[in-house]
């Protein structure tokens, strides 16, 4: 029963199998073609053998008859022809042609046949197969006739044709059954071996295409062929086991596409929540043409206008560029290297306002166009900051670097981090050399520990110290220093300020000196003033006395040196004196005006012209009305001394800002320039009767008054001196308040 069933099954899996069929076909025909090729020769060998056979027997006839006749070869051609006639009562012989040896037709009887020795062959065929009329012909070879005639004999080969079809038509069906057997038993072992596990392979093959277009996982299926497939050892096997791997791989395949199209769609989606609630102004445009495919809110923002007016647009169309060059050196720096990042920009927002923003791009793929994603951020505030951040900066440093004091910046260690350039000069050094030293290095007398205590100061604290600093050859000046804690970057510093106040100690002991000869001087005029005071009483008494004119010459030559020595020790105790000024408020115009007006009379101002400019001019200073007639007189006593004849004297008066300006100018011989300097030093002078303390005491008593004195002289303008004091605070206010 169960074979019966499974022969059906076989036939219909052969049949069914497009590829069993045509092996079973190849298979068949290969082994007929075979069979053929063999056999064609037995064939061809069977049917001469049979012509051979039929050849002998007309022969062995031929030669019977022929042996009857007495002194054959003494018999005519027509003789030996009418002998070979009654051959032909034998039913198999036709006819038969008769030559002689040279070839020459003797005659013919019967049927003739188709073989002569007129033919293109001649005789040197011997004989000739018609299958279509069933003839043949052949030459009798015997020993009657050899060597004096041909003989062709035509046989009935209608016998040797049935007989040569009947062996084909054998042959034929062996090679059928032969064929068929052969090919049954490669059926029934293609089956078993190929076509079961090819047709389960086909079945599996559809069940896991079927389950991945349903993108489910095939790799959960169990499979019939790798059933059988694990259980062969040839390449259909490894082709079977090769189809599971392909399942696998496959599986594992679309799991991955899977998991890569969920993390796509999260990735997508986490950039699409990225670009639209980036706070960063974030855009989307085609690399050739420029056109905006998407842009987000702050975008929108930056620009000033409504999504429907931007995207679709091209940066051109939207003048979003400042400058298009940006934009193109942007785009080929883009191409070259595939990226930009913070690359600063200037775009143009929609009311035409500019923005500064930093420019970072990317080229991405999208729908198969290249295209920009592109991220700004408007640094246009913080541009403003850092500049103006950066202008202070430069003033501050311009400061700091043209500042007359040395600057020092120093970190915890003690170590110099910072100088100005004041500092290098003072000090002699490089700014790479002086910022490689130390505190110590510099102010000697200073150590890091001492240096430690000043670290306790609070910040915007500030102490002032004096102290030594050594030059870079070894030379030391005194220096003033203000030092403060502060903070640069988060951490902290000090703070120096050093002043050379060489300058100042010397001035500071010049005046010590002065001082001390001041007391010096004040005692020796206390001590001599009295003893000239009783000398000078005794000579005016002498001078009451009725004397030779003699005597009365030298009396009064001693009147007029004692004086002169009172008047000089007068001068000598003003100077040496503090200037004590008795201040009020003093309008400076009609002061200047009454002494010129009181000064006109003088003999000194007899041959020149007093000219004031500008007195009416209604401001007052804080002074001392004595002491400034005294410096005014003095001034215009000098200026007259050295005017020559005819010549004019001016004293103009000029009001700018909070000073007074008070200039008196004379001709005259201009004053060498270097004895300018030496005018108001004590006991200096150009006169020879001066004592060289008038100007002394006139820059003494300016001081006093918080001015300035400043002389200037040349041939072509002549001499000028400059008086400037300060304006009463008070006056100021009002004079600025009248003219607003």
């Amino acid at each position: 029963m169960p074979s019966s069933i499974g022969r059906p099954k076989l036939a219909s899996n052969l049949w069914r199998a497009r590829l069993s069929r045509r092996v079973v076909f190849w298979v068949f025909l290969s082994i007929v073609v075979i069979e053929a090729i063999i056999l064609v020769p037995s064939v061809m060998r069977r049917e001469r053998e049979l012509l051979e056979y039929l050849r002998s027997l007309s022969t062995a006839q031929a030669e019977g008859v022929l042996g009857t006749q007495d002194n054959l070869m003494a018999s005519s051609d027509d003789e030996v022809l009418e002998s070979l006639e009654t051959l032909l009562s034998n039913e198999v012989i036709l006819g038969g042609t008769l030559y002689r040896a040279n070839g020459t037709l003797v005659g013919t009887f019967g049927e003739p046949p188709e073989l002569s020795a007129q033919t293109p062959q001649g005789l040197a065929a011997r004989d000739r197969y018609n299958r279509r009329t069933q003839r043949y012909d052949a030459v009798w070879e015997m020993s009657p006739l050899e060597g004096s005639y041909e003989l062709i004999i035509r046989h009935d080969a209608s016998w040797v044709g049935r007989e040569f079809y009947l062996f084909i038509a054998r042959i034929t069906g062996l090679v059928f059954i032969i064929s068929v057997f052969v090919t049954g038993a490669t059926m029934i072992v293609l089956e078993r071996l190929v076509i079961s596990s090819v047709l389960a392979l086909r079945r599996d093959l559809r069940r896991a295409g079927n389950t991945l277009r349903q993108n489910q996982d095939a790799r959960s299926l169990s499979f019939e062929s790798v059933e059988k497939g694990a259980l062969r050892q040839d390449e259909l096997g490894d082709v079977i086991m090769t189809f599971e791997e392909m399942v696998n791989q496959v599986g594992e395949a679309i799991a991955e596409r899977d998991q890569a199209e969920t993390d796509l769609r999260l990735s997508e989606e986490k950039f699409s929540k990225s670009f639209y609630a980036s706070p960063n102004p974030m855009s989307l445009s085609v690399t050739d043409t420029g056109e905006l495919l998407e842009v987000n809110d702050s975008f929108l923002s930056l620009y000033g206008a409504e999504r429907e007016t931007v995207v679709g647009q091209t940066a051109a169309s939207l003048n979003l560029w400042a400058d298009l060059g940006d934009r193109t050196a942007m785009l080929n720096q883009l191409k070259r290297q595939g990226y930009i990042r913070n690359q600063e920009y200037r775009f143009r927002a929609a009311r035409g306002n500019y923005r500064t923003v930093l420019y970072s791009a990317e080229i991405v793929q999208l729908n198969g166009k290249q295209c920009i994603l592109s991220v700004t951020n408007d640094i246009t505030e913080r541009k403003a900051a850092e500049d103006a951040l950066s202008e202070s900066e430069q003033r501050f440093r311009t400061l700091v670097e043209q500042a007359t004091d040395a600057l020092f910046v120093v970190n915890t260690d003690g170590q110099l981090i910072d100088v100005n350039q004041e500092a290098c000069h003072t000090l002699g050094y490089t700014r790479e050399e002086l910022l490689q030293l130390a505190v110590p290095d510099v102010q000697q007398s200073v150590s890091l520990d001492e240096l430690n205590h000043d670290w306790d100061l609070q910040p915007g604290q500030a102490i002032t110290r004096e102290g030594i600093h050594q030059r870079k050859d070894g030379s030391q000046f005194p220096v003033e220093v203000r030092l403060g804690r502060i903070e640069i970057g988060g951490k902290p510093v000090l703070l120096a300020l050093a002043r050379d106040i060489t300058a100042r100690k010397a001035m500071e002991q010049a005046q010590a000196r002065l001082a001390e000869i001041g007391e010096l001087a004040a005692m020796i005029v206390h001590e001599v003033r009295n003893p000239l005071t009783t000398v000078l009483m005794g000579l005016n008494s002498f001078a009451q006395m009725d004397l030779p004119e003699r005597a009365q010459k030298r009396l009064s030559f001693a009147l007029e040196e004692s004086e002169r020595l009172q008047r000089l020790l007068n001068e000598i105790l003003m100077y040496a004196r503090d200037q004590q000024l008795d201040l009020d408020s003093v309008q400076i115009g009609p002061l200047l005006q009454n002494l010129q007006d009181e000064f006109a009379h003088q003999p000194a101002a007899q041959a020149l012209t007093l000219q004031a400019i500008g007195c009416d001019h209604d401001i007052r200073i804080k002074g001392d009305r004595d002491r400034l007639k005294q410096v005014f007189i003095n001034l215009l006593s000098n200026a007259c001394e050295a005017s020559p004849a005819g010549d004019r004297v001016t004293c103009t008066l000029t009001v700018a800002a909070d000073v007074v300006k008070v200039q008196i100018h004379n001709g005259g011989d201009p004053i060498p320039p270097d004895i300018l300097p030496k005018l108001t030093q004590p006991f200096f002078t150009t006169k020879s009767s001066g004592n060289g303390l008038g100007l002394a005491i006139t820059r003494r008593i300016i001081e006093a008054h918080s001015g300035t004195i400043q002389f200037t002289s040349t041939a072509e303008l002549g001499t000028t001196v400059t008086v400037e004091l300060p304006v009463e605070r008070d006056a100021s206010s009002n004079r600025d308040a009248s003219s607003n």
